[in-house]
This record gives C-alpha cells, sequence and structure tokens, in this order.
C-alpha cells in the first residue's frame, strides 16, 4: 500500500498514476497558491495538478476537486486541471488565467522506470 508523507510525494505520485493511465498526457505541471508557500503547505490545502492533454477538449478551467483517500496513501485533497496544449500555451503567456491567485509551479515528468 501506498503510503504519502508529503505534499510533494503525494504530487508525484498522482501524476505518475495518471501518465500510466493515459497515454495522451503531455505534461504535468504543479500548481501552487501565488504569494506565499505557507498556505500551500496547510493539510486542507489541496495538490493541484495541470494535465495537459491532447485528447481533451478545450474548454478553458475547470477544475476537478478530489478528497482525500488515504487508504490509497492520498492523506490531502487534490484537485485536477485538465488542459489541451494551445490552452497550456495561453496559461504560460497569461491569457488564459488560473483562478484563486494559483501559479505554474514545476513539471513533474513522466518516470522512465517501469515499476516492479
Amino acid at each position: 500500500m501506498l503510503h504519502t508523507h508529503s505534499k510533494d510525494e503525494q504530487a508525484h505520485s498522482l501524476a505518475q498514476k495518471h501518465y500510466q493511465l493515459e497515454d495522451n498526457i503531455v505534461s504535468i505541471v504543479r500548481v501552487r497558491v501565488g504569494g506565499t508557500a505557507e498556505v500551500e503547505q496547510q493539510k486542507n490545502e489541496p495538490v493541484k495538478l495541470l494535465e495537459v492533454s491532447e485528447t481533451t477538449i478545450p474548454s478553458g478551467i475547470m477544475p476537478l476537486q478530489f478528497g482525500p483517500e488515504p487508504g490509497m496513501g492520498y492523506d490531502y485533497p487534490s484537485i485536477i486541471i485538465e488542459v489541451t496544449p494551445d490552452e497550456y500555451e495561453q496559461i504560460k503567456t497569461q491569457t488564459l488565467s488560473l483562478p484563486n491567485g494559483w501559479v505554474l509551479g514545476e513539471e513533474i515528468k513522466r518516470d522512465t522506470e517501469i515499476p516492479q
């Protein structure tokens, strides 16, 4: 059973699971609250991932929220935002805005090793 110890570990674990489930994901980027790291560290602040998918329909920013799943090792709530590559470019150039003062964080790369 997976046990998550930090939000960073949960973000990485969720990203890898989503990469495995959906081949059309081009990139997954962590989304953070802008301005202060303190808010991001609060237990009730969700882990936020922006998933760039070639097969999603352009629909703007539509965050989907999920509660924690401690039995699966996910101790924190999460939010997934799925966008097209074009929408991702618009977010990077600030033509399309993320809600709630959120900003793009680091990219979580697809693991190249096959889990055993």
